[in-house]
């Protein structure tokens, strides 16, 4: 796990959580797109491939669609947690980068996720966390440790 100064005193001083989230959410069926892994390929609609989208690339289309924002932080970190834990279970063998980031003040949480690619831009910039000067950024890596 990689976090930034900001998201470090956000965890440090983490309120009870009063939101409530869809179980849906919690227990998500993730689908595969035209190798892409999504929560809900319902916006894709009758599109067939990549090509067929405004995303630039599988990347893109992966963190614009797999994104849900919320209130809380602390339900922010449980809510990406389980999302890691079923990423690994369901697909052992692809890596992915999951995202929650908020506010400095720790509002306007959101959490997000992709497939790391070798062949594409990265979305976030992983070695550099502290460039976000106006966010808090935790990032988890799930890397298949089958190379």
């Amino acid at each position: 796990m990689k976090i930034n100064k900001a998201m470090k005193n956000l965890l440090n001083g983490l309120a009870q959580p009063n939101e409530l989230i869809s179980l849906n959410l919690f227990n998500p069926d993730f689908c595969v797109w035209d190798n892409c892994i999504v929560i809900d390929a319902s916006s894709l609609g009758e599109r067939g491939s990549i090509e067929e989208t405004i995303y630039h690339d599988r990347t893109d289309l992966e963190a614009s669609i797999n994104h849900y924002h919320l209130d809380n932080l602390r339900t922010g970190i449980k809510l990406i947690s389980n999302w890691e834990e079923n990423l690994k279970l369901s697909y052992p063998e692809r890596d992915f980068i999951l995202i929650l980031s908020s506010t400095i003040e720790g509002e306007d949480v959101v959490i997000r996720f992709y497939q790391f690619r070798d062949n594409e831009p990265e979305w976030i910039r992983l070695n550099d966390l502290e460039g976000y000067k106006e966010e808090a950024i935790l990032v988890i890596e799930i890397l298949n440790k089958v190379q």
